[in-house]
């Protein structure tokens, strides 16, 4: 009895141990799963680059008016006015029919607004029309044209003549000279530095005035002035 006992008891362990090996090998062969955990991969956004501030205005500015894919600059009226009431005209500069620069200029006075453009003598703004641009700046040839002056040629039969653009020295100054003689006037010499650099470089086939001309054209095309 003793012996049958101890032998069932033999025959236990050595299942146990069977059971346990068994076991262990699979645990063994069983794949690693790492417990530590990951950090998600996250796409990379498509950023776009911001733009300076001179260049959200000139995005955000009106388009190619003339729909001409060339070279050319183009004088329109603002609706507004500096701090001595001369109102203020945007000169527009495009190459290949792309807006690349925009300027705040004025032409003649706040007191010659009214007066016959395409009369000699009268101060008034130059009159509408297109015009062909000099490719080289002069020295300015009296104190109120500043140090440089750019001229422009009507390509129409008009009695205005010696136009140009140059920077108006006495901008925005109560001495009795802030605007033009008739001339397009720009506010600081930086601008037109850029408007000097744009003529040299894209060479514009024209510069297109449209400020509402109200001046008898009759008046052009006899001559007066």
């Amino acid at each position: 009895m003793l012996i049958r006992i101890t032998l069932i008891s033999v025959i236990c362990l050595t299942l146990i141990s069977c059971l346990h090996g068994e076991q262990k090998k699979k645990a063994n062969n069983s794949p690693t799963v790492s417990t530590t955990p990951t950090t998600p991969v996250i796409p990379k956004e498509n950023i776009k680059p911001k733009l300076n501030s001179e260049d959200q205005k000139i995005a955000t500015a009106n388009t190619n008016p003339l729909n001409y894919s060339g070279n050319f600059m183009t004088l329109i009226p603002t609706g507004q006015t500096n701090t001595q009431n001369n109102p203020l005209y945007r000169l527009s500069l495009y190459a290949d029919g792309k807006l690349v620069h925009s300027f705040v200029s004025v032409s003649g006075r706040a007191s010659t607004q009214a007066r016959n453009r395409h009369q000699s003598g009268t101060e008034a703004p130059l009159p509408d029309g297109k015009y062909a641009v000099s490719t080289s700046a002069i020295p300015g040839s009296i104190a109120e044209a500043g140090d440089y002056f750019l001229a422009i040629q009507p390509k129409f039969q008009t009695g205005r003549s010696a136009l140009g653009f140059h920077v108006d020295p006495s901008f925005e100054k109560s001495n009795g000279e802030d605007g033009t003689a008739g001339c397009i006037g720009l506010t600081n010499r930086e601008d037109l530095d850029k408007l000097l650099s744009f003529v040299a470089t894209h060479k514009p086939e024209f510069l297109d005035v449209t400020i509402l001309d109200k001046t008898d054209n009759n008046l052009a095309s006899k001559g007066e002035g």
